[in-house]
């Protein structure tokens, strides 16, 4: 019903304008913190809300002020709801379309503002925060969606590198011996080769499985004239093919040779190809990072030790969420120095050696709420800084 009031194009609001701009407020802070609680707010009446109150209000405020007839709090308040939709989105048609369409708005003189004032929230909000409220939300669970951009990992490895020895057959071979052969190396399919060794077709398990006879020749079931790709072609190219084809597996042949059978293209490779490009793509990423942090200018050794009742007491440094630009060197317990990995526990009283950004170190001391004194100061002067041309095998 509130709601309802601000949208009122044109009358009198029952409300002032520091009522309203009071409402936005409060409804911001307590959204905040049902969502920082772990309630379940949502994003999309919150934000109406917030947009439908600050636009009637400054409206309000300035047809009070400034005694500007034509100022219609009604009509800025849609262009609120909105702007702040799209900025918390990131979808300015979207916002555009449902407003205007819940509201409904007969002016259409509405849509041009509408879009300038989206358009113009939606730009501002990704100079400050690259996600949306949406992607944000999932990239604290862990699940971080790819950006226009990105390369597809798959784009990275061509068939050459994960084809399979193909099983093949002649063509004089019977639909009985190729059953047994398809059995015998638990295949669903063989590539079939002429007198010349020539690729004339492929024949899968379900082909034999609806021939006349057993002892026809596979030649009488087979796919003639396959699709076929070459090794050079990227694995997701390959399957998209595939998939358009709805096959489970493509014969690869020499690119200079159409009829030369050099492999087998099947599914089980694609996952390997994805692995494989997987494992690649996180060793170039935690390469760019190493060499990122080392050629800092102004990276260095340092030392703080762990609290009492610190966040990381009693916990496994891969259950400590570490800040990004800081390497973990060594953890000093007493007299005895560990080489940390995954499962070392850390203790209350624990010194931490790392090497990082000064940024870096205070999200470090910030997060395990650790503090700096005189018996665990910076060691950069007993600690030299490895640059690249240092070490070789950067």
């Amino acid at each position: 019903e509130l709601l309802g009031q601000m949208l009122q194009l044109g009358q009198p609001h029952f409300l002032g304008w520091a009522t309203l701009l009071a409402l936005a407020a409060l409804k911001a802070v307590t959204t905040a913190l049902t969502h920082a609680s772990g309630g379940s707010s949502g994003a999309f009446m919150p934000t109406l809300f917030i947009g439908g109150a600050l636009g009637a209000g400054l409206g309000q405020l300035a047809a009070d002020y400034w005694d500007i007839a034509f100022i219609s709090p009604g009509a800025l308040a849609v262009v609120g709801m909105a702007s702040m939709f799209a900025a918390v989105a990131r979808a300015p048609l979207t916002a555009i379309i449902i407003v205007f369409e819940m509201t409904g708005a007969q002016d259409y003189g509405l849509v041009l503002p509408l879009m300038l004032a989206a358009s113009i929230a939606t730009f501002a909000s990704e100079r400050f925060e690259p996600l949306s409220f949406y992607g944000k939300t999932l990239d604290r669970m862990g699940i971080h969606l790819s950006r226009a951009g990105e390369v597809d990992i798959l784009e990275t490895v061509l068939v050459s590198d994960v084809i399979s020895r193909p099983l093949t057959v002649r063509g004089w071979t019977s639909v009985a011996d190729t059953e047994r052969i398809l059995d015998r190396h638990r295949s669903h399919g063989a590539a079939v080769l002429d007198r010349n060794e020539r690729l004339i077709g492929i024949v899968t398990i379900t082909d034999v499985a609806r021939a006349g006879s057993p002892a026809d020749a596979v030649t009488t079931v087979m796919t003639p004239r396959p699709s076929t790709i070459g090794p050079a072609m990227p694995v997701s190219a390959a399957l998209e093919r595939m998939a358009v084809l709805g096959v489970g597996r493509l014969p690869v042949v020499d690119e200079a040779d159409p009829g030369l059978l050099v492999g087998m293209f099947r599914r089980e490779d694609a996952v390997q190809a994805y692995h494989q490009a997987l494992g690649a793509s996180t060793d170039q990423e935690l390469q760019r990072r190493r060499l990122r942090q080392r050629t800092d200018p102004g990276a260095q050794y340092y030392e703080f030790r762990i609290p009492q009742r610190s966040i990381a007491d009693g916990k496994p440094l891969r259950e400590v969420a570490w800040p990004e630009g800081s390497t973990l060197v060594s953890v000093r317990r007493g007299t005895e120095v560990i080489v940390p990995s995954g499962t070392t526990v850390l203790r209350a009283d624990d010194v931490i050696t790392a090497f990082g950004t000064p940024g870096s170190r205070k999200r470090v001391i910030e997060r395990l709420d650790a503090s700096t004194d005189d018996t665990t100061a910076e060691i950069t002067a007993t600690l030299p800084i490895v640059r690249p041309e240092d070490s070789p095998d950067e």
